[in-house]
């Protein structure tokens, strides 16, 4: 809840005349801190190595093992088929199979051997048996057999690059020859002779080629439709696989140490953030509070990692911010919806980039409304009514984005977030007593419990102490007006003006607003006793609060609301009556006129300071206000007469909010304390000028700091 409305970065103007400053009971531990980043960081890492030990290691996939079922796309997604494409490049680089380079020199030799057969039947190279053999056919066989062999020989002298592979092409070209096998025989000599291998395989050259071909087959893109299948039940999970596994939220059997020091970094940095920005504030998180907050947080973190195993966020956000901004102040409350629920999306959503933005948006939306949608409570049903409001703006925050990210939306996913929208609403409602017992904080439920009238303190009032529960009502109804126009927590105000004075049902007839008519009690006591009864009612109060458990900051308005006051007129009675005895007033120890404090530490502790002694000061006068003017006066002088003890000295009031904080207060007296005037008929029918009865007017008596019982 709401406390105080920020103020400027203009350097704050403590309004004392040097008195000294009162110290803040209580106060966070070092300590308490330091464990609560280190409860965060403790709970991130346990959440995420307990999915991985309990579930990732049994039901998740290894590269280089078979993939244990069958996993389908979550998020439509284009990526590129290395696998594929390297299969197609060694494809096309298995049709090379050698690169071949002719050797000139031996060219050249053949082609002269070939060239003199042609030409003059020149058969040198041949061996003088086979010489002796074609010369002795006839002419007509002779150039028969000489032309069929230069004929084989200018069709393959360049095509082969051994004796063997020679061979082979003699034999085939000399296959389909329409001579006898004999003279096949004596061709196949002569081009055996003739003919040598003139062409050798290059290996460099080969590779190269290979290389440029694949380099020329560009990368394969492949699509993948939410549902798609990734990997079938049993196929080997490659670097590729895997890689599209983890991007569609898939966990990998392996320890994620890369997830989990990201996440270890990312939860230690945020929480030195959080910690500083709460000892900011004007009232900072107490020990327990503290405690509270790492609790919700785990719940937020636990809640997202469970949904996060079937694919889909669960909404916790809204419950994370339903309990914050209902139970803190809304700056801290924005720092731990927005920062702690993205944090859980980090931990619930490795890898899932697309599922990480759905979680910033959603968690931004969260903290943002919440300052629109939980800002009023005047019963249960309305504060589910605006946490529920609240989740439809979530649910609609992550459909547009996954819708615009092209994630998977469908009837079946609105329902759902229809129905963690009702559930988180009432988990908020249902578990808020819970943290107020065991964390002691407060909620606007439990100020509207506390503020009725028929709570058993209240009651005790009202039948013990009658006058001051009707002291405590007004002052309430003063403070919460004035509050409500400054922009405060009324509610807060108005309970806690309501029980401030509990500590008088202790000896309530030792207060004037409880005494009788003619019957005051004080007449027949010492000053010094009158004004430790007096004094008795905050230390009573405070063991009536612990008696009837009641939350800390309700007794933060028990102790503060007299802050160090002097009662002013009990010690001057007792100056007088030690004057009266032949003393010099050294006898009389002011100290035991003091309240003990502490002063108010929060502005809503002050303001009831500053209606409590203006409602005192009201009910002190003999005679009437006489109209504004004298009313300004009279807040006026109660103001200073604060801000001169040094009561306002840990509140950081500007000379504006003081300001603001008297012209609320006049202008709430003045609907609160308005009086009609009527005046009588004088006797010869006119309007008298004066009147001497009930509403007599006149001047006022000098206003009283703090009048008697105050």
């Amino acid at each position: 809840m709401g406390t105080v409305r920020r103020r400027s970065s203009s350097k704050w103007l403590r309004l004392v005349l040097m008195s000294k400053a009162g110290s803040q009971p209580g106060g966070v531990s070092p300590v308490c801190l330091i464990l609560f980043r280190a409860a965060l960081v403790a709970c991130a890492s346990a959440i995420i190595l307990s999915r991985w030990f309990f579930i990732d290691t049994s039901e998740s996939y290894r590269v280089g093992y078979p993939s244990p079922r069958t996993y389908v796309a979550n998020v439509s997604s284009r990526f590129m088929d290395r696998g594929a494409t390297n299969e197609a490049r060694h494809i096309a680089a298995d049709q090379i199979v050698g690169v071949r380079v002719r050797d000139d020199r031996a060219t050249q030799t053949v082609r002269g051997l070939i060239s003199g057969l042609k030409q003059d039947g020149n058969l040198s190279f041949a061996p003088p048996p086979l010489r002796d053999v074609v010369n002795a056919m006839s002419d007509d066989a002779r150039a028969k057999m000489i032309g069929l062999t230069v004929e084989i020989a200018e069709k393959n002298y360049d095509r082969s690059a051994s004796r063997s592979e020679q061979t082979a092409l003699i034999w085939d070209s000399l296959k389909f020859a329409d001579i006898p096998q004999a003279d096949k025989n004596i061709a196949f000599q002569l081009l055996d002779a003739m003919l040598a291998p003139t062409v050798a395989e290059d290996g460099e050259l080969t590779e190269r080629l290979r290389e440029n071909v694949m380099s020329h087959i560009p990368l394969i893109q492949r699509e993948i439709r939410i549902g798609g299948t990734l990997a079938q039940q049993g196929q080997v999970v490659t670097e590729d696989i895997a890689r599209l596994l983890r991007e569609n939220g898939y966990p990998e059997a392996a320890v994620p140490w890369k997830h989990l020091a990201f996440v270890i970094i990312v939860t230690f940095a945020w929480s030195l953030w959080l910690t500083w920005i709460g000892i900011k504030q004007e009232t900072p998180p107490t020990n327990r509070e503290w405690v509270y907050i790492a609790a919700l947080l785990v719940i937020d973190w636990v809640s997202q990692s469970f949904a996060a195993r079937w694919g889909w966020d669960s909404l916790s956000p809204l419950a994370l911010s339903g309990w914050i901004f209902l139970t803190l102040t809304p700056s801290l409350a924005f720092q731990i919806a927005l920062g702690g629920g993205l944090i859980g999306y980090i931990v619930a959503f490795p890898g899932m980039n697309s599922l990480l933005a759905v979680g910033c948006i959603v968690c931004g939306v969260a903290a943002g409304a919440s300052f629109v949608f939980i800002k009023e409570a005047s019963s249960r049903i309305m504060i589910w009514r605006n946490i529920f409001s609240l989740g439809l703006c979530l649910a609609f925050a992550s459909t547009f984005v996954r819708w615009g990210l092209g994630l998977a939306v469908s009837w079946e996913l609105v329902g759902v977030y229809l129905i963690l929208c009702a559930f988180w609403s009432s988990l908020v409602v249902a578990v808020i007593p819970l943290w107020e017992a065991v964390f002691d904080i407060i909620s606007p439920l439990r100020l509207l419990e506390m503020s009725h009238p028929s709570q058993p303190l209240l009651k005790r009032l009202q039948l013990e102490a009658p006058g001051t529960y009707h002291h405590t009502v007004t002052v309430g109804t003063l403070a919460e007006a004035v509050a409500d126009r400054l922009g405060m927590n009324g509610l807060l105000v108005k309970t806690g003006a309501y029980y401030h004075d509990i500590g008088k049902l202790k000896r309530p007839h030792y207060f004037v607003e409880n005494q009788s008519f003619g019957d005051n009690i004080h007449d027949r006591l010492a000053p010094t006793d009158s004004a430790r009864m007096i004094l008795s009612h905050v230390p009573d109060g405070l063991k009536l609060a612990d008696e009837y458990k009641l939350p800390h900051m309700i007794k933060n308005f028990i102790s503060e609301h007299h802050g160090k006051t002097c009662i002013s007129y009990f010690y001057e009675k007792a100056l007088a009556a030690d004057a009266e005895a032949g003393g010099d007033g050294s006898s009389v120890d002011k100290a035991d006129f003091f309240y003990p404090g502490p002063t108010p530490q929060r502005p809503e502790t002050a303001l009831l300071m500053l209606a409590d002694s203006v409602d005192a000061a009201l009910k002190g006068l003999k005679n009437p206000l006489a109209g504004r003017p004298e009313l300004e006066k009279l807040v006026n002088d109660v103001t200073n007469s604060k801000i001169m003890s040094g009561q306002f000295v840990d509140v950081d009031f500007t000379l504006k909010d003081i300001s603001a904080i008297k012209t609320a207060m006049v202008d709430a007296l003045m609907s609160m304390y308005h009086t009609r005037e009527v005046k009588p008929l004088a006797s010869d029918g006119k309007t008298p000028e004066s009147d001497d009865g009930n509403g007599r007017h006149g001047g006022r008596e000098s206003v009283r700091a703090e009048a008697v019982g105050a």
